[in-house]
């Protein structure tokens, strides 16, 4: 498992009798790539698109031919709260408070995958995770350039990426749509025992993970 910091998990263990497994599943989370939503690529909504029109797909072109590629979307990035009661320990509301993160867009299909690193950002605040078993989303503006992307796929290969993570599919949940995405994160979040970071980091994609 990461490096996962605890503060004063002793005195949960003298009042509960748990041993030193059953505190960090206690304190947890987990995470995975939800959906996108508000997907822009030079400036034409497509999240509600299966295709693009002609004249869209010219104004894409019109974009790479002066060497840019502005694309705009909200990432969100579903969060579980693992501790519902149903485990013989308590139910506890957790809450993130810190998000470094890196974002990667798969540029080719398949097992032959080549991952690019599209941005990176930092979320600071709360944002709380109860105890009920709800998905809780976190919604990350993405801003970047995606003129490196087009450079790899050309006009045609771009937008059946960008339509398949953004456009009227962008929520199916395999490798060909929101698998496409990745993240690579390290968060903090505040439990009854105080803040746990997984400082070494992990990756997040289609399926949910705690980091381990």
């Amino acid at each position: 498992m990461n490096n996962k910091l605890l503060i004063a998990p002793v005195v949960f263990l003298l009042v509960t009798g748990c041993g030193v497994t059953d505190v960090l599943n206690f304190a947890n989370a987990n995470f995975r790539v939800e959906n996108t939503t508000e997907f822009t690529i030079c400036g034409i909504d497509i999240s509600d698109l299966g295709s693009l029109t002609i004249p869209q797909a010219l104004t894409i072109g019109e974009y790479w031919l002066q060497g840019e590629c502005p694309m705009n979307f909200n990432l969100g990035l579903g969060i579980k709260n693992p501790n519902v009661g149903t485990s013989g320990l308590p139910k506890i509301a957790i809450t993130l408070t810190s998000l470094d993160y890196d974002v990667f867009m798969d540029t080719i299909e398949g097992v032959e995958e080549d991952t690019v690193q599209v941005a990176e950002g930092l979320f600071t605040g709360e944002f709380g995770i109860g105890d009920d078993g709800e998905i809780a989303v976190l919604d990350l503006g993405i801003d970047f350039d995606g003129f490196q992307i087009f450079g790899i796929l050309g006009v045609d290969g771009l937008i059946d990426l960008v339509l398949a993570v953004g456009g009227i599919d962008g929520d199916i949940r395999d490798e060909n749509h929101l698998g496409r995405l990745q993240m690579f994160m390290i968060p903090t979040i505040d439990t009854p025992l105080g803040d746990m970071t997984w400082e070494e980091g992990f990756w997040v994609g289609l399926d949910w993970t705690d980091g381990s």
